[in-house]
């Protein structure tokens, strides 16, 4: 394997990864990829027995069902496997995850918290030598120079907004409203009384609570669904099955009782498109949701047609549901398609619809089709021969799966997806 490009990603002092370096990490990755999320699962034990207080910043629910270790694993195998072939790291990949370091509050030196604990978790699981364990502690601390870099720049560029801030901020909910049976929207104002930062469409808040019965504080990341330049934020909360943050938000989270904010940051937004966009000012969207993942897509679609800037390029909105009393926001669609019949085409799945769910074919109905989301039913509707057309989905894990590859099977390029995960960050198409 030919090592292009060596200097682009630089160890920690400025100097360039040598190919000794890459020789070493090359030839025992594979035994890291045979240990598999294992590997990361022993991690993890071994850095919260040194440090409980970071179970403060981890999702417990996502840790006992070992979505967390796979995907650190998958992101670990990502960067290897990205630096050995192309010399430098999967941007595009680390760049979901950076939002949400910083969301999270992440400080450096927890990166050496983290070094620390993956060098000693192959010491104890592989036993493969210093001269290993120098490899890939040089790789590793140039992949934690970079994020440290970046995050701060995003940490910087969030603060400068005015009404931004960095770290938590105390807000105030002033509104708790069922969107549908399993649904809630709830709208936070800030504490103080001072101005908030404006949002892209498509980003998210985390919430941050303690109550005094929970062993340690929670965090989760929830879709921002307001109108961009309100002096309030709002988001969408499913009730989870033994879900503990949306039970305790749906269940006991009152009007008028105080949480913790981080500011809004995220990468699955339109902005990425503005310069698309300009140049081809009918390039069409696509967004494809199901469940909960209607949350950032709102924002989108709200901005697109109604926002400071509205724009004709027509939208087509595929959505699914289980039925009627489980799909949130509904008016409000069919009502946003009513005001731009010309623009909007929307087309709802719903997996098993209740006796009083009315089905129909326009666009005004409440559902369309029942069963699960087949968009081979839709491909007159979809811009498949657009080669600037722009897919956005979001939505459960299994069904991203099914849904990106239904877009790949019917012939759109992969650059042209963009879809975001709820938990961890995966990698649909692995």
């Amino acid at each position: 394997m030919a090592f292009r490009s060596l200097q682009v990603l630089k160890a920690k002092g400025g100097r360039g990864l040598t190919t000794k370096t890459l020789d070493l990490v090359k030839a025992t990755l594979p035994a890291v990829a045979e240990a598999g999320p294992a590997f990361t699962g022993h991690f993890y034990k071994r850095m919260f027995k040194a440090h409980p207080e970071l179970l403060n910043t981890f999702n417990v629910a996502n840790q006992r069902q070992g979505r967390q270790q796979k995907a650190l694993f998958n992101a670990v195998a990502a960067c290897a496997v990205n630096v050995l072939e192309h010399g430098c790291l999967p941007t595009e990949m680390l760049e979901g995850v950076h939002h949400k370091h910083c969301a999270l509050d992440v400080q450096p030196a927890q990166y050496d918290v983290v070094a620390e604990h993956i060098i000693g978790t192959i010491v104890e699981m592989l036993d493969p030598g210093q001269e290993v364990l120098d490899a890939w502690g040089e790789l590793y601390g140039a992949v934690a120079d970079r994020c440290v870099t970046r995050e701060e720049e995003i940490y910087k560029q969030t603060e400068s907004l005015p009404g931004g801030w960095r770290g938590l901020r105390k807000f105030k909910v002033v509104e708790k409203t069922p969107k549908s049976e399993v649904i809630t929207k709830f709208t936070f104002a800030p504490a103080d009384g001072q101005k908030i930062c404006e949002f892209i469409p498509g980003q998210y808040t985390s919430v941050w609570l303690q109550p005094d019965s929970w062993d340690n504080r929670q965090v989760r990341h929830y879709s921002l669904v307001s109108d961009v330049g309100t002096d309030s934020y709002s988001i969408a909360v499913k009730k989870e099955h033994n879900g503990l943050m949306s039970s305790y938000l749906h269940d006991r989270l009152a009007v008028g009782d105080e949480v913790d904010l981080s500011a809004p940051f995220g990468n699955f937004n339109i902005g990425g498109c503005e310069k698309l966009w300009t140049s081809d000012p009918n390039a069409p969207v696509v967004m494809l949701s199901a469940g909960v993942g209607i949350t950032p897509m709102l924002g989108m679609l709200g901005n697109l047609k109604n926002g400071v800037t509205p724009q004709s390029r027509p939208v087509v909105w595929m959505h699914a549901a289980k039925n009627g009393h489980e799909h949130a926001f509904r008016d409000y669609l069919v009502g946003l398609a009513r005001a731009h019949p010309d623009e909007i085409t929307r087309r709802v799945w719903y997996e098993s619809p209740s006796p009083d769910d009315v089905k129909g074919m326009s666009n005004r109905s409440p559902f369309h089709y029942e069963g699960l989301m087949d968009l081979t039913k839709v491909k007159s509707l979809l811009p498949l021969d657009e080669s600037h057309a722009q897919y956005f989905f979001c939505g459960p894990q299994e069904w991203m799966k099914m849904v990106g590859g239904q877009l790949l099977q019917l012939g759109v390029h992969k650059e042209n997806l963009h879809f975001e995960a709820f938990g961890p960050s995966q990698d649909i198409f692995a």
